[in-house]
């Protein structure tokens, strides 16, 4: 059981500044285990007010193994205190950025994937769609992947009835698109499915992959007609490189990586078929995440596990950064800096 009073928390460092609120590692004094709190000032435009209790009341509900749900929460003086359990690799996107700069190795990814479908045949299974599945919303620790951010999270459930289909619009959502399946992009009035969260996670496997994320650098137009199309995002190795390429430099966080690089990398077949399964551009074709569990990738997770894959990995790898959106006012906390800073995304 975790406390509503403030000073039974040692705030240890600021790990966030963003538009709702900010993110802080703390330690919880009473059984000295680590947390991550999230402050948020309660003096807020109403239609920004209403979106983050929305978000807290179905996060809340939501119980799950790989979903980094809020374990507690409180308020104190003008600031609401959202209690997180801590995960000491922070997310992918951060692991990709600091330690795996060319990808993660196939095992550690089907490691990943299993438990992120399994968060997602929890969520499906109670009417819920994802809607930003990515490298970044993807926390881990030794023990498992979570998926956190549930800020473009939809339901069918509609005034006590299902829907078949969901419908919404891409406007704001310009950092998500290069994950974002083609029946949204396309906008028409079939609607989507939580298929889209399958598709999400197919471009995820090629983000973990390669390294660097899909269409990265490319014009958002192109990007569409790919999708459309039904182009897939290959997974880049020795067997994905055409010959005509030659010594052609591939964008990976503002790096070139280089032809000779790409041939020492080989995935197997299995993550091939696994991942054109989840790209699949037919939503009805495409596998759900129940069926995607079951499938020959995921054999190689029997005999390992995450901490046998990040155990040459220190938990404070990143360095100490604040990521500033827009200023929110941190009063009341003191943070010490010098400690392990890992990016988290809320």
């Amino acid at each position: 059981m975790f406390s509503s009073n403030i000073n039974h928390y040692n705030f240890l460092a600021q790990f966030k500044d963003g538009q709702f609120g900010s993110v802080y590692k703390a330690n919880f004094r009473n059984s000295n285990r680590n947390v991550v709190i999230e402050k948020i000032l309660l003096d807020q435009k109403m239609e920004k007010f209403d979106f983050i209790c929305k978000q807290v009341l179905n996060i809340r509900q939501f119980k799950h193994r790989n979903i980094n749900t809020i374990i507690h929460c409180f308020i104190h003086k003008e600031y609401a205190y959202l209690i997180f359990p801590y995960m000491c690799f922070g997310n992918c996107q951060i692991l990709l950025q600091n330690v795996f700069t060319t990808g993660f190795p196939e095992t550690l990814i089907a490691l990943i994937v299993k438990d992120i479908l399994s968060a997602l045949i929890y969520i499906h299974s109670h009417n819920f769609v994802h809607g930003a599945i990515r490298a970044k919303i993807i926390l881990l620790n030794s023990l498992k992947a979570s998926i956190s951010n549930f800020g473009d999270y939809q339901t069918f459930i509609n005034h006590g009835r299902k829907s078949r289909f969901l419908y919404g619009s891409t406007k704001g959502r310009k950092q998500q698109l290069n994950w974002t399946a083609p029946e949204v992009l396309h906008q028409s009035l079939c609607g989507y499915s939580e298929k889209i969260d399958i598709y999400s996670l197919g471009i995820t496997c090629c983000e973990m992959a390669n390294g660097f994320q899909p269409f990265k650098g490319t014009e958002l137009t192109y990007m569409y007609i790919e999708k459309i199309r039904g182009n897939l995002h290959f997974l880049m190795d020795k067997n994905s490189i055409m010959e005509e390429q030659g010594s052609t430099l591939f964008h990976c966080h503002n790096r070139k990586i280089s032809r000779d690089l790409l041939v020492k990398k080989t995935f197997s077949d299995d993550f091939y078929q696994f991942v054109e399964l989840c790209l699949t551009k037919s939503p009805v074709s495409r596998w759900t995440a129940s069926k995607l569990v079951t499938h020959s990738f995921l054999k190689q997770c029997r005999n390992t596990s995450i901490s046998e894959n990040l155990k040459d990995i220190s938990c404070d790898f990143a360095t100490s950064k604040i990521n500033k959106d827009k200023s929110v006012r941190t009063n009341d906390v003191t943070t010490n800096r010098s400690c392990d800073d890992i990016e988290w995304s809320f």
